[in-house]
């Protein structure tokens, strides 16, 4: 499953298995679209939407608004909720209705156009396009339970009215967080406060390290993705091994935060 596509199941019930998907669904590419427009300006993308099944599929298409909360996680409102919305200026073509044959592919249209009085104040606006299967398939639960099954997926998309890639990003703070002392099952985290202060959206990565002072033994964390919008505060959390031998340590994070090989380096020292 791509990291950038969403998939929301819709069931009669509650349990489900991951082989529903195999059952029922649809295919969406790109799963992200971005504009670069001055106010005035009108582009169209295309994406391809394919139906995998061996029976129709009626697709129904819609807009949203979206952010991401301070861990990343996606957020979405209604269309014209948030100050940052593009839905009112995109048109999908041929409409927000069609039906695709077992094994069809159709491409849509994805117009964009940006009013001429738009407010440049704000530097990027987002919607979510939504595709719906609207005649949920037929699956079955772990238990071997009949159920029906309707797939949405998102497509987000992004719009900038600058046509350079100047990002920035600013580290408010490193944490270390101890674990709650009931709490056999943790080691505790590495805690990093970001600060998109740029005028473009961010899509980067943090690698970790950290080094025992005593021992001089490193290890390697997991890299994390890091997505944020101009504005946005975000919390990145590493969780630490717990068998983390006690000690004195240094945790050093790279956050790369553009195409362009734009790094910035954070230590932080502390003991377990």
């Amino acid at each position: 499953m791509k990291k950038n596509i969403f998939y929301i199941l819709c069931v009669s019930m509650l349990a489900f298995s991951q082989n529903l998907l195999a059952q029922a669904g649809m295919t969406v590419s790109p799963g992200k679209l971005y504009y670069k427009l001055a106010p005035g300006g009108a582009g169209t993308q295309k994406i391809v939407v394919s139906n995998p099944n061996n029976k129709d599929l009626e697709i129904g298409v819609s807009l949203n608004d979206w952010d991401y909360d301070s861990l990343g996680n996606n957020q979405t409102y209604d269309a014209g909720t948030l100050k940052t919305s593009a839905t009112e200026w995109i048109r999908v073509m041929p409409g927000s209705y069609f039906t695709l044959r077992p094994g069809e592919k159709r491409e849509l249209d994805v117009v964009f156009s940006v009013p001429a009085d738009a407010n440049t104040e704000i530097p990027v606006h987002t919607a979510m396009m939504f595709l719906t299967q609207l005649n949920p398939g037929d699956g079955r639960a772990a238990d071997g339970t009949s159920i029906k099954v309707s797939v949405r997926m998102g497509v987000k998309i992004y719009h900038s009215f600058s046509q350079s890639d100047v990002r920035d990003i600013e580290v408010l703070n490193f944490t270390d967080v101890l674990p709650d002392k009931d709490d056999k099952t943790s080691g505790g985290y590495l805690e990093l406060k970001l600060h998109n202060t740029g005028k473009q959206w961010l899509e980067g990565k943090v690698k970790w390290e950290i080094l025992n002072t005593q021992t001089g033994e490193k290890k390697k964390l997991d890299d994390q993705e890091i997505f944020s919008l101009p504005g946005d505060q975000r919390l990145v959390r590493q969780s630490l091994p717990l068998n983390l031998a006690k000690g004195k340590y240094t945790a050093t994070a790279i956050i790369n935060y553009g195409d362009k090989d734009e790094l910035k380096l954070v230590e932080l020292e502390f003991q377990r």
